[in-house]
């Protein structure tokens, strides 16, 4: 583990101990919360030195194969074996679970299976529908003795690292009360539909989260959708749910690192990527006018996200267009877009006639990525896509970072941190017949650690069956 991981996990531990009387309904409050959207810049940054670790006085992990057993030694008093209920259904949580919608039908029958989300209708794409609101109460009083609680609890440790830190308790405080009625809301849920399974996209938000946990508390078996690639850890682990569907692998050898028992790891791969196998998608003839591009050019797709060197980015931009050989179509991540953080791009666009930024957060990657010659990415989601739709993806690892990101460093020299290695490996690509059939090698091998399931949706309903049916110990 990095020094910034290791404090991370460290204080975690030490949070959880130090506020572990802190429960409403037997669940401690802090196990609830997203814990690493407490900590702000200026606690981050005296994370990253060694010796933050001395100021820590209670704290319980230290080594990764440590981080998943702990919180399942927290969660152990209210978990109850998995229960067979003849009558119960299938609960999906909407949000975040990223099953194309014309797809829940094929997977899931309305007979077996209820949406659980934010919207009143009474269906969706012909699956019942449960708004969630219905199940809501007043629980001001309940989060206001619990916030006084909190606050006395910080008031002892004014000196701590973290718990003294403004940002740090408040964000805890504020978000008591979501806990509390996502935890009165789901209770109240379960206490009034019958249900077998429940699948979710992810564990960061406090719904998806208190489904799991409650879900538990009742033996009803859960799956946790792998949300995006594995990336930042913080987000995929500690583990909720009973079981996760990972994409590959490489997710399954990374969780049985940090200490989750194998049997509860299913390598399913996720729905989402089932059309890429399944649909027929055709080249857009119009691509080209839409774009201005030059049907003479090799038409490169440049995927950005947070945490860039801005300054390589340019570099490796503005060489590969200066060739004459290559065009641009830069896609800016989502967040990017949303906080208006493109101007490096669109300068480049106003330079060059052969660089062109897609400002349209609607336009689907998936039509960029068929319609190009290849896509360069950043350690990000679009380049297993392009792997996928069996493009050539050449990774560029420009982001500024306080751990190591290995998932994709089986690549060879398909990765590269400089501007100018990764610019010869493209070159090369396209002027030699060996290089792209060791390319083609590379990426196999990835596939084979990363990706190789083609109908997951399959996959996904074979493991609720095996789950719904298990009896109990």
């Amino acid at each position: 583990m990095s020094i910034y991981l290791s404090n991370y996990w460290s204080l975690y531990s030490e949070f959880i101990n130090m506020f572990k009387d802190l429960k409403y309904k037997d669940i401690p409050v802090a196990l609830m919360t997203n814990f690493y959207q407490q900590i702000n810049d200026e606690l981050r940054s005296d994370m990253e030195q060694q010796e933050f670790a001395v100021k820590l006085n209670n704290s319980s992990i230290k080594n990764p194969n440590e981080i998943q057993p702990f919180f399942e030694k927290r969660i152990a008093p209210f978990k109850r074996p998995f229960q067979v209920n003849a009558k119960g259904k299938t609960l999906i949580n909407l949000d975040y679970t990223r099953i194309p919608e014309k797809r829940l039908s094929d997977y899931f029958s309305a007979d077996r299976t209820i949406i659980l989300s934010r919207s009143r209708a009474p269906e969706y794409y012909g699956i019942p529908n449960v708004w969630i609101g219905g199940f809501k109460s007043d629980t001001s009083l309940a989060s206001e003795e619990l916030v006084r609680r909190a606050a006395s609890i910080f008031a002892e440790y004014e000196g701590h690292p973290a718990f003294g830190n403004p940002f740090f308790s408040e964000t805890f405080m504020k978000r008591i009360p979501g806990i509390v009625d996502a935890i009165e809301t789901v209770s109240k849920l379960y206490d009034q539909i019958p249900i077998g399974a429940v699948l979710i996209g992810t564990t960061e938000d406090v719904v998806s989260r208190s489904l799991a946990v409650i879900g538990g508390m009742n033996g009803i078996p859960s799956i946790c959708l792998q949300h995006g690639i594995l990336m930042g850890e913080e987000a995929f682990i500690p583990v909720f749910s009973s079981h996760v569907a990972v994409y590959g692998e490489y997710e399954k050898t990374w969780y049985v690192t940090r200490g989750l028992e194998d049997e509860r790891i299913a390598v399913i791969g996720h729905p989402r990527y089932d059309e890429i196998f399944t649909s027929e998608r055709l080249s857009n003839d119009s691509f080209y006018e839409e774009y201005e591009l030059d049907p003479n050019k090799i038409t490169l797709l440049l995927a950005t996200g947070p945490q860039l060197d801005g300054s390589k980015v340019q570099t490796l931009v503005t060489e590969l267009v200066t060739t004459e050989t290559f065009q641009i179509i830069i896609k800016p991540h989502p967040w990017e877009l949303s906080k208006k953080l493109i101007s490096l791009y669109t300068d480049l666009e106003l330079k060059y006639k052969s660089v062109h930024v897609i400002k349209d957060r609607k336009v689907d990657t998936r039509d960029l990525i068929l319609n190009s010659d290849g896509v360069i990415a950043t350690l990000s989601t679009v380049a297993l896509e392009g792997f996928l739709f069996h493009k050539p993806v050449f990774v560029y690892y420009f982001i500024h970072a306080n751990r190591e990101y290995d998932y994709y460093n089986t690549l060879q020299n398909y990765i590269q941190n400089e501007p100018a290695e990764l610019i010869k490996t493209i070159s090369l690509y396209y002027s030699s017949d060996e290089e792209k059939l060791n390319y083609e090698e590379v990426k196999n091998k990835f596939l084979l650690q990363s990706y190789k399931v083609e109908d997951s949706g399959k996959e996904l309903t074979n493991l609720i069956s095996q789950l719904i049916n298990i009896r109990p110990e």
